[in-house]
């Protein structure tokens, strides 16, 4: 019965604080870079590499020797319908790579912003991977190509949409998520 009392005195306390300054107080230990945001971290900086390797490499992967060359692919179908899937995703690496940097500078400076700019990510990504997967597949190529499947693509769209299930409900709902970002 006493640590009743204990715990509505620290009830007492936090309506206090929060009625006198207005803000939302901080509830004790769920704050700060712990926790899931472990995670959020690491596939920031994995994105963050990834990206930069695969915006790194454009100029070997355009060279349209290396379609025509040794894969045997058709310059016309190199110019009409691979060209610009690299294009695609050229472009696309490059607003990911500009949207992660900016949310790793919001993360480590705590700013207010950071939970609907990853959520915003998250539903970038998503889109990429739908966009990507109905440009290869409304490009009918023969099985022989092996150079466009889908298959890939679907699986992006695939953990894109389990990834949005988990994060973007746990950027809404998570407390230290608040304590953390929204002060």
């Amino acid at each position: 019965m006493n640590m009743n009392r204990s715990y509505g005195k620290q009830d007492e306390d936090v309506d206090m604080v929060s009625s006198k300054s207005g803000t939302r107080p901080e509830l004790p230990g769920i704050s700060g870079l712990g926790g899931w945001l472990i995670l959020i971290q690491i596939s920031l900086w994995a994105s963050l590499v990834f990206l930069l390797s695969d915006i790194s490499q454009v100029a070997v992967i355009m060279d349209p020797a290396r379609w025509e060359g040794s894969r045997g692919i058709d310059p016309q179908l190199y110019t009409e319908v691979i060209r610009p899937l690299l294009w695609f995703g050229f472009i696309s690496s490059v607003i990911l790579s500009v949207i992660v940097v900016v949310n790793l500078v919001l993360l480590y400076r705590k700013k207010r912003l950071f939970p609907r700019l990853m959520i915003v990510q998250y539903i970038v990504n998503l889109i990429i991977g739908i966009a990507t997967w109905i440009l290869i597949a409304q490009n009918e190529v023969g099985r022989e190509e092996h150079v466009l499947d889908a298959t890939p693509a679907f699986n992006l769209i695939i953990r894109s949409l389990l990834t949005c299930c988990i994060f973007i409900p746990y950027f809404l709902k998570s407390v230290r998520v608040k304590n953390t970002f929204i002060k």
